[in-house]
């Protein structure tokens, strides 16, 4: 079993919701993929022996990464968030001395290189005002049918701001 995988049944013995297992697993991935483009080392291959390169230090450049490529603070947080548990579960396991996620805190909003609209959105100056109506009006929607479907509020969050980050991304191309 890969090191997702096992994290991922750790996840679900602590009960925790479908959406947060898979958000976590899936912010694991991309920072074991991340991790794996920056130093070459697989962690398909190497297995637990990976945690050897799970330090405060690569964790902030990975933080940095987010950062740099435009990644919403909330949605980085989350990764953080993931990657405390991550450590956590190393730490229970015997494979960290430590965790050294927990030496992280999240970004602010004022920490973060762009400008945030929408309630969390991403835009740049030239679009405030150009589509807020219709973003605002189209999320609004989108938020509406979530919660008459009784999805989670969490979910709905993460759902709108990855939208957010989306259409940010789209403007800009």
């Amino acid at each position: 079993m890969s090191l997702p995988e096992i994290f991922r049944v750790h996840l679900i013995s602590q009960k925790l919701s479908a959406a947060t297992v898979k958000n976590y697993v899936s912010d694991v991935k991309d920072f074991l993929d991340w991790l794996a483009k920056k130093t070459g080392i697989k962690y398909q291959i190497v297995g637990k022996t990976i945690f050897g390169l799970f330090t405060k230090e690569t964790i902030l450049e990975y933080q940095q990464s987010l950062l740099t490529a435009k990644t919403p603070p909330s949605t980085i947080n989350r990764h953080l968030s993931a990657l405390r548990k991550l450590g956590e579960f190393a730490h229970n396991q015997g494979w960290l001395l430590e965790n050294p996620a927990v030496k992280i805190s999240n970004i602010t909003a004022k920490q973060h290189p762009l400008q945030y609209h929408l309630g969390g959105g991403r835009m740049d100056s030239s679009e405030v005002g150009k589509n807020l109506p219709e973003w605002n009006q189209v999320l609004g929607n989108f938020r509406n049918y979530l919660e008459k479907e009784k999805t989670s509020p969490l979910t709905i969050k993460n759902y709108l701001s990855d939208l957010r980050h989306f259409l940010g991304w789209l403007e800009e191309n």
